[in-house]
């Protein structure tokens, strides 16, 4: 897996906490430090996406506090607490944006990849599973934008990435 790099010198991107409430729709958005607020990525959890935190149930009118931490190098984030599962019908999404940061020639390092473009096209959103193994998220795909997204299936690492 090629996981896409941020250009030397990106500018920092802060974590951000918060309530998620399961009876409304929370969102947050995380944004590179520099004068234009780039996007870095897009967090939604829908009303009713809550299903349970180490295996205990989350009511409808429960929250539970999320940390939404920004790799230093790369377009991921680890999303905790890690005991946290979501409702198979209303999970979640992350939004990755590259649009501006992406160091897209990474992808040149594979012979898979003949220009930026088609290693772009094969960017995805993929979830650690457990130490170094990876599978693609739900629904992972480009947005057209430069940028990818996916629904969220539980706490953990997320990262914008391609095959080798």
């Amino acid at each position: 897996m090629i996981v896409l790099p941020q250009q030397a010198g990106t500018p920092t991107v802060a974590a951000a906490t918060f309530y998620a409430v399961n009876s409304r729709t929370v969102s947050r958005t995380l944004r590179h430090s520099d004068g234009a607020a780039t996007l870095f990525a897009d967090v939604r959890f829908p009303a009713g996406s809550l299903a349970s935190l180490d295996g205990a149930p989350i009511g409808a009118g429960d929250s539970v506090r999320i940390t939404v931490t920004p790799d230093a190098d790369t377009y991921g984030v680890t999303l905790s607490p890690a005991g946290l599962a979501f409702a198979a019908g209303a999970r979640p999404t992350v939004t990755l944006s590259y649009v501006r940061y992406g160091d897209l020639e990474a992808g040149l390092d594979s012979p898979r990849y003949p220009d930026v473009l088609s290693y772009a096209t094969a960017l995805d959103v993929w979830r650690e599973v457990s130490v170094d193994r990876w599978a693609a998220a739900v629904g992972s795909g480009g947005t057209g934008s430069d940028a990818v997204s996916a629904s969220l299936s539980g706490g953990g690492r997320y990262v914008a990435a391609a095959p080798r």
